[in-house]
């Protein structure tokens, strides 16, 4: 099969190849599934140049997500069928025309609606479900605070909170986003800077906010925690800035502030195989429908990925929205 991997880790031009990759045979319980569309992400990157802890080790074909259609079963599988549409496994080598992957791994997906809004399910729409509802319990009414709201998970984090009766401030960095997320059924959007707690205040009419979600890490880090009532919380779940998080002492502990990390896996423990599968069906019925829906800067073919990888490297109207990967597309 084509696909996209490292062979050690480095840069995009230095390690990133495009050829031959051999999937393998299919063994008793396991599945061949073509790739519909799949994701770029930020972490994607990392993981080429091996700079996040838990990148796959060389040699790996990259990609985190996505969405495919079953084309052979092995033997022993009689839950799956032939042309059936999947959520493919995290991590599990999206970047590729066909990969093979154990049957129980695979998650059934909506047969409608568009391949490439369905690829951001197993990641970045069940990233935002976890974070709204698994971090800090809030009630209806109560308000939730995040960054990068612009994102993928960040329009998700939007729809996911109007459905629970939660409102929502969301911190962009250019204005001309402000109407565009007031109209995917943000309650509030504020432009960042060093105003940002007076901005927030002025939007919510000062009522208290308990939880920050942060995409983008060091000095953004202070200005949500800023935002933040006694007892608050901040989720750290990205490294946009690429800069450590930067919040002064005295003021975690004169509010009693929290400041922790998320990470997936940490908060699927507690999901069955069931209620995992039940949960992405869910969001994929509303990614289906259009209710979720993140913003597609741009689809390559898999020949293209180095330009797709260089596409989101960029920031603000340079890369307004995600990078989706079309492996079975041809020119």
């Amino acid at each position: 099969m084509r696909a996209a991997f490292y062979r050690h880790h480095g840069s995009i031009d230095q390690a990133l190849e495009v050829g031959d990759w051999d999937i393998g045979a299919l063994a008793p319980g396991e599945v061949r599934v073509a790739v519909e569309a799949t994701p770029v992400h930020y972490g994607d990157l990392l993981y080429i140049e091996g700079r996040l802890a838990n990148a796959p080790p060389p040699p790996a074909v990259c990609g985190s997500e996505g969405i495919g259609r079953i084309l052979e079963l092995g033997p022993g599988i009689d839950t799956l069928r032939v042309g059936q549409r999947v959520f493919l496994p995290r991590k599990s080598g999206t970047w590729i025309e066909q990969v093979r992957v154990a049957a129980d791994r695979l998650a059934p997906a909506p047969e409608h609606g568009d391949p490439l809004q369905l690829s951001l399910v197993p990641v970045n729409a069940l990233t935002a479900q976890l974070l709204v509802t698994k971090v800090v319990t809030l009630a209806p009414g109560d308000w939730l605070l995040q960054n990068a709201a612009n994102s993928s998970c960040g329009r998700f984090i939007i729809g996911i909170a109007r459905e629970l009766g939660l409102r929502t401030v969301n911190v962009v960095r250019r204005e001309a986003l402000v109407a565009d997320l007031l109209a995917c059924g943000a309650d509030a959007v504020v432009v960042d800077g060093e105003d940002l707690p007076e901005r927030v205040a002025e939007a919510t009419g000062g009522a208290p906010l308990r939880f920050a979600i942060d995409a983008i890490a060091g000095a953004a880090t202070t200005r949500l925690a800023r935002c933040l009532d006694t007892h608050g919380t901040v989720a750290v779940y990205g490294l946009m800035s690429q800069q450590p998080c930067q919040v002064p002492a005295d003021l975690l502990f004169l509010r009693d502030l929290r400041l922790q990390g998320y990470f997936m896996p940490h908060y699927e423990r507690g999901l069955s195989l069931a209620e995992r599968h039940a949960l992405l069906w869910r969001l994929g019925e509303r990614v289906a429908s259009g209710d979720l829906a993140a913003k597609i800067a741009a689809t390559y073919r898999l020949d293209e990925v180095r330009e797709a990888c260089r596409h989101e490297l960029r920031s603000g109207s340079d890369r307004d929205g995600k990078i989706i990967l079309l492996p079975n597309a041809r020119p």
